[in-house]
């Protein structure tokens, strides 16, 4: 028992040795950064309750554009261009 025990600690520290994931290019986050985009808008149309799922998309395209070193304003200003503008008075 011990022995298995110890042979699952000695393999669990290997796999953090050697990480799987890898850096990701400028081109990869600017991917992702625009797919958030494109996935938060959506999510935007839907008339069931996504509130839980635009909280999590919108934490994820601020921490994107953080990475590619944008502005805070500007990634604010992506999101904005991406959802929809309610007219006052309509809910």
């Amino acid at each position: 028992m011990s022995e298995m025990l110890a042979n699952n600690i000695v393999e669990e520290v290997a796999k953090y040795r050697k990480p799987p994931n890898k850096l990701r290019s400028q081109q990869e986050i600017t991917a992702k950064y625009n797919q958030a985009l494109e996935y938060y808008k959506e999510l935007c149309f839907k008339p069931q309750e996504t509130n839980q799922l635009k909280l999590t998309t919108y934490t994820e395209i601020k921490t994107l554009g953080w990475v590619l070193g944008k502005p805070e304003k500007d990634v604010i200003k992506d999101i904005a261009s991406r959802s929809p503008s309610m007219p006052f008075g309509t809910f």
